[in-house]
This record gives structure tokens, C-alpha cells and sequence, in this order.
């Protein structure tokens, strides 16, 4: 859990900058690694959802998987 923390903390980190940056391929890039981490961050989700047996909280990580994976759709 704690590396899934990790990466949705980056993935914000990176998102804050690419609004700063002023390059326009710096920007592409850190969104592009910004849906990368999302998408890294859903799987590590789906994974722990699966292995749960404690029905609120397999419910819990079910709906934070759709929610960062409706993120990396966007």
C-alpha cells in the first residue's frame, strides 16, 4: 500500500508541474508519465481488490480503482 501511496503522490507531483512548465514538450511528457502513473496505480489497485476477502473494503479499492482508471481516460 505503501508504494501504491507512492506513485499517486508522483503522478500528482507531476501533474502540479506541468502546469508550470513553459515547454511544450516538458508538458506532453509529464502528462504522459503522469497517465502512466495512474495507470500503474489502477493495476496495483486491481491486484489488492482481488486479493481482499473483506467484502467493505474490497468494495473500497474497487472504487478507487475506477477512479484513477476514469483518470487515465481522460
Amino acid at each position: 500500500m505503501a508504494r501504491l501511496t507512492a506513485i499517486i503522490a508522483l503522478s500528482e507531483r507531476l501533474r502540479k508541474q506541468s502546469h508550470r512548465a513553459r515547454n511544450h514538450k516538458t508538458i506532453a511528457d509529464l502528462r504522459l508519465a503522469t497517465q502512466y502513473l495512474r495507470g500503474l496505480a489502477a493495476l496495483r489497485v486491481a491486484e489488492e481488490a482481488e486479493a481482499e476477502t473483506e467484502p467493505k473494503r474490497k468494495a473500497r479499492l474497487e472504487r478507487k480503482f475506477i477512479e484513477l482508471y476514469c483518470d487515465v481516460l481522460r
